[in-house]
């Protein structure tokens, strides 16, 4: 199965998606399915970007609303988790998870689904320590410390994970595990990220909870982004467990920092340019401080397979931000034990995780990268969306303590009560499945709540602006809710739709596909990527102070990197 994974999307749909379509173009292969790693940005409309916890210079409504109303279809099965720049009332709505558009899958707070056979685990959000043994208290409209509190991952979130024992192919967060820069090339991140350093030898850079998670879950790829920088390592479960790390790093953490950027010459890429076999993958960067020779980091390597290090013969290419890996045999692993044997789908959790960050979408970026992981149903390619019979008990059995106030429900019992009763929720579970009640392939029943943006029709209304801050139920999540036989605790008092016909400007919803006129890809952008939003009472929608409408068109149709890049720092 051929996996396109991309870091921060930012509201740019219509570039990775466009940038993948070149690469199937180029390289004459199909990609099956597609991973976002967070700060998607599904903005249906102005109030969605309201909510959406951004500077004011980025309060952008991006492209989504376009494949949202159903003007656009994503053209790849794709999968998302959100990060810390999200319209946090819809992804709300779909707590659980669901499609936020025809085949645009959201995971949720915290979930685990199948796919093609493959096992996917994922976690929404960032962390923060002062929220993350709170409720879910926040309520849209947001205040403003609620547009960022919203979006902090909480305890129980992670507890239902933690819980999971069954093994997970690939598992998604936006921040980074806790010290997982120790097992990748930290001499190399320490050049680039400079402000990194403190939290690095602080052993402070990530998340603890990601870091619990990486150690209990083992899977088999972790792939991440937020720090807004390409970065991969090989992390080696039994030295993780003992807080070891490979002897090139014991080194560096003692003090022998690397050298600065005046003091030496590293390997330095123009960002505008078209960069060629930069061989930066998964493994080339899991080893590269066990040996003073630093171009260990320029080795090829295989990043599709089951194997931790790589034939010379495989090929890794970037191309305008984006790694394209060919999957080849690989050589066993310098302990002597080959990575050949442990497969993706055994009942014996993989030794090593490959984890992978990328950067956000923009040019000269490093944002999208190709794997070929194998799957269990590549053979009958049946690549579709399935819930997974550990996840749903889980669910069943920790959803009475799922707090919608501030104070968080204390869950009183002990690991091992706790997994008695997910064996039993799982019991009651497969009884309802073997007598056909209860079916795991995940329906498609996208269902739009509130409205989509209509560029054709501004300015919008201020008061519909307002009232579609308010809370929506989602018929998805009260599907679910029935489905698996839980109460649906979020949104359950709220309306489904809001009929638009009453306001001025606007259209019924159920017309949302007919309004829009016939034109192109780059027309589309243009069109709309040229406003941002304003949250004075005027509710203007004024040019975006990122790029002029005239540069638009050049940015979607050929990457112009004279397009003004947003600031790492402020934009993380």
């Amino acid at each position: 199965m051929k996996v396109a994974i991309e870091g921060c999307c930012h509201g740019e749909l219509d570039d990775i998606y466009g940038s993948i379509r070149l690469i199937e173009q180029r390289d004459n292969i199909k990609i099956d399915l597609v991973l976002i790693c967070g700060d998607f940005q599904s903005v249906r409309n102005e109030a969605d970007a309201i909510c959406m916890s951004v500077p004011a210079k980025y309060r952008q409504l991006g492209t989504f609303w376009k494949y949202y109303s159903g003007r656009e279809k994503a053209p790849y099965p794709t999968v998302f988790i959100g990060g810390n720049h999200e319209a946090s009332n819809y992804l709300w709505e779909l707590y659980h998870g669901g499609w936020v558009c025809d085949n645009i899958y959201y995971m949720g707070y915290a979930n685990v689904i199948r796919f093609g056979g493959l096992r996917i685990g994922g976690l929404s959000g960032i962390y923060k320590s002062y929220h993350y043994d709170k409720g879910h208290y926040e309520t849209s409209p947001y205040s403003e410390d609620h547009k960022k509190s919203a979006y902090h991952y909480r305890k129980y979130d992670v507890e239902k994970l933690l819980h999971v024992q069954e093994p997970l192919d690939i598992f998604m967060s936006h921040d980074w595990p806790r010290g997982i820069e120790r097992y990748g090339n930290l001499k190399k991140l320490m050049r680039e990220k400079k402000f990194f350093i403190n939290e690095i030898m602080s052993n402070s850079l990530g998340s603890e909870p990601n870091f619990q998670l990486l150690a209990k879950l083992k899977p088999s790829y972790w792939f991440s982004a937020h720090l807004h920088v390409h970065y991969a390592a090989l992390v080696d479960h039994s030295m993780l467990e003992k807080g070891e790390y490979p002897e090139g790093i014991q080194a560096l953490l003692k003090g022998k920092y690397p050298p600065s950027a005046s003091a030496s010459t590293p390997r330095v890429k123009n960002e505008d340019e078209i960069v060629i076999d930069v061989r930066l993958d998964i493994d080339s960067e899991a080893k590269p401080e066990e040996t003073s020779n630093e171009s260990t980091a320029d080795d090829d390597n295989s990043n599709g397979s089951t194997n931790r290090n790589v034939n010379t013969s495989s090929a890794s290419t970037y191309e305008g931000g984006i790694q394209i890996e060919q999957n080849k045999d690989a050589d066993a692993v310098n302990d002597g034990q080959s990575m050949a044997s442990v497969s993706l789908n055994t009942s014996i959790s993989p030794k090593y995780t490959k984890f992978l960050s990328l950067d956000k979408c923009l040019p000269g970026r490093k944002f999208l990268q190709i794997l070929d992981i194998p799957s269990p149903n590549d053979d009958n390619q049946d690549y579709d969306f399935y819930y997974d019979m550990e996840w749903l008990a889980i669910t069943r059995a920790l959803h009475p303590f799922l707090s919608t106030t501030y104070q968080q429900a204390h869950i009183p019992f002990t690991d091992d009560e706790l997994q008695n009763r997910i064996a039993e929720e799982r019991r009651f579970l497969e009884t309802k499945q073997q007598s056909g009640i209860l079916d795991l392939k995940i329906p498609h029943n996208f269902e739009p709540t509130a409205p989509a943006y209509n560029p054709e029709m501004l300015p919008t209304n201020p008061q519909l602006i307002k009232e579609c801050q308010h809370p929506f139920l989602n018929p998805q999540t009260a599907k679910f809710c029935e489905e698996i036989g839980i109460e649906n605790k979020i949104n359950s008092g709220c309306r489904q739709t809001l009929q638009l016909s009453e306001h001025e400007n606007s259209a019924p919803i159920t017309d949302m596909r007919s309004t829009y006129p016939e034109t192109s890809t780059v027309e589309q952008s243009s069109n709309h990527n040229s406003r941002c939003i304003d949250t004075t009472e005027s509710f203007e929608v004024p040019s975006t102070k990122r790029t002029k409408i005239e540069e638009r068109d050049v940015v979607a149709a050929a990457r112009n990197p004279s397009e003004i890049m947003m600031d790492d720092e402020e934009f993380m």
